[in-house]
């Protein structure tokens, strides 16, 4: 604080104030007056306990002549003032009368307030090494990679400064951008969701939800999720042991999976397809029939039951030459005896039946009673199988006439054919003319014709020496009628000339040893279905299948 006093009273009176400062405490203030630009008035009522540090350059009226009077002329001198901090805390009082003296400084140091009051202390100097006021550091330099940073705050992560310890510091608090709110570069295992990442559980477990690459878990991922999947291959094969649905094939997966030739279907598992379903071979078809990677209707009875061991004997759809123009067919199967998969082609009535040898029906495109396909019904028929389904097996059954139980024979044919070109493509005649389809077999398995519908051999209208059977046969060395489609012929001679009797199908014995009757005419003692033993006939149901 500068004052400035007129006169030797005015020194001396600063003196005396200065010489009794020690004696009494002071608890006066110093009011600071300023009037006009640069011109303070000062009114002193005691003085500080401290002087005032740090010099101030000004100057201090004294008067000439060495009085005291305020208007004695002054000589200035020059005074110096410290411009450091006056510290105000402790004030002597002062008692007396000072003049007021009015001043021009030519340099003010300090800081003045608002309301004129200057307090003297300087603004603090972020970056001089002095923690000042509102400063939390001070280290004298602008590095910001240090503890303390710009604007003299120690540094902290979000301050925007890659400070020690920070990998990353972008100064928000958005935690899934790439520098997260601990100031560290986003990556997968931090436990915060970011760009790029569809979770984060912070840990490097595979098999729960999140994956330790922060991908969702899923199959196909390579990992089994526990309690979700049972496998994962990391492939898109659903044909092995592990499915793209992450579970071990099934014939219920809704997918074409392991062994499968189509959706659940095929294969040595599941259960055969439906029709133009997928297929790689019959088998896998629940018709039996597989053409060109599709199932199609079956092509006989013996494709489905090889496709479906357990097919039970019923009516099925055939469709015998596959592509073909031929529209399919209903067939009556038998899938359980002999093997199954026989075909139902002609059927005779246990009595007054059509089928003689010379009916038209052996030889001829047609069909009879086609819509009762049961081999059970007791009205002939003949179906579609007897003229357009191949086969490479022919059998015949027929009924016991007690039992009502069918027993049956069955031959392998030369060749695959129908029945109808069999039968029509058959010479009609004797194994001497090289005539007839002959089968060869023990002889107690042909006499089996007999004894298949309760009769024997004691039947016969002579006791025989020749026994044969076969397709189309027929005596034509003699005038004798006797002749079968298909079954069993007996002759006393050692040979078919003058043929006796006849068992099977189309049976008819001799009925007169003259040629009186013309060629293709049927004698009275005949059959459809039985054994003619000369005048006696034996009529019995039966039916012949092919294979």
């Amino acid at each position: 604080m500068r004052v400035q006093l007129r006169g030797a009273a005015a020194w001396g009176v600063g003196l005396l104030v200065a010489c009794n400062g020690g004696d009494s405490a002071s608890t006066g203030t110093a009011t600071e007056t300023t009037t006009g630009t640069g011109t303070e008035v000062e009114t002193t009522t005691g003085t500080p306990t401290e002087p005032t540090t740090g010099p101030t350059t000004g100057t201090t009226a004294l008067p000439t002549d060495g009085s005291a009077s305020g208007d004695a002329s002054t000589t200035s001198l020059p005074t110096t003032t410290d411009p450091g901090t006056t510290d105000t805390s402790d004030t002597t009082t002062t008692t007396g009368t000072t003049d007021t003296t009015t001043t021009t400084d030519t340099t003010t140091t300090g800081t003045d307030t608002t309301d004129g009051t200057t307090t003297g202390e300087p603004d603090p100097v972020c970056g001089n090494g002095v923690i000042e006021a509102g400063e939390a550091c001070d280290d004298g330099n602008d590095d910001n990679t240090d503890t303390c940073v710009e604007g003299c705050q120690e540094a902290s992560c979000g301050d925007g400064f890659v400070g020690p310890g920070e990998a990353c510091d972008d100064g928000n608090d958005v935690d899934d951008d790439a520098c997260s709110n601990t100031c560290a570069p986003a990556s997968c295992g931090d436990g915060v969701v970011q760009a790029g990442e569809d979770c984060d559980d912070a840990n490097a477990i595979d098999t729960d939800a999140c994956l330790s690459n922060c991908a969702a878990a899923s199959c196909g991922d390579g990992f089994v999720h526990d309690g979700v999947e049972t496998c994962d291959d990391a492939d898109a094969d659903d044909s092995d042991e592990c499915t793209t649905l992450c579970a071990a094939p099934t014939c219920a997966d809704g997918i074409q999976s392991g062994g499968e030739s189509d959706v659940d279907c095929g294969g040595p598992e599941c259960d055969p397809c439906e029709l133009a379903e997928n297929c790689a071979e019959p088998g896998d078809c629940e018709s039996g029939s597989c053409d060109q990677g599709q199932c199609v209707v079956s092509a006989s009875c013996k494709a489905i039951k090889q496709a479906q061991p357990d097919a039970p004997d019923g009516l099925y759809d055939i469709d015998a030459d596959g592509a073909g123009p031929a529209a399919p067919f209903k067939v009556w199967c038998d899938m359980t005896t002999d093997g199954g998969g026989w075909a139902l082609a002609i059927r005779f009535a246990p009595s007054q039946g059509t089928f003689d040898f010379y009916s038209p029906h052996w030889t001829t495109v047609s069909v009879v009673n086609e819509a009762l396909s049961s081999p059970t019904d007791t009205l002939d028929g003949k179906f579609p199988a007897y003229n357009a389904l191949p086969g490479a097996e022919i059998r015949g059954c027929m009924q016991h006439p007690v039992t009502k139980v069918y027993a049956c024979k069955a031959y392998a044919l030369p060749t695959t054919t129908t029945l109808l070109d069999l039968f029509t493509n058959t010479p009609v005649g004797s194994d001497v003319a090289m005539k007839g389809l002959y089968f060869d077999e023990a002889q107690a398995e042909k006499v089996k014709w007999l004894t298949i519908q309760g009769r024997t051999i004691a039947e016969a209208s002579i006791a025989p020496n020749y026994i044969a059977v076969g397709i189309n046969i027929d005596d034509d060395q003699s005038c004798y009628d006797a002749r079968v489609r298909f079954g069993l012929v007996l002759n006393n001679e050692n040979n078919i000339s003058t043929l006796n009797d006849a068992a099977g199908f189309g049976a008819q014995s001799y009925y007169t040893s003259a040629c009186d009757l013309a060629p293709g005419v049927d004698t009275p003692w005949r059959t459809p279905s039985g054994f003619a033993a000369g005048p006696n006939i034996h009529h019995t149901a039966g039916h012949i299948w092919i294979r």
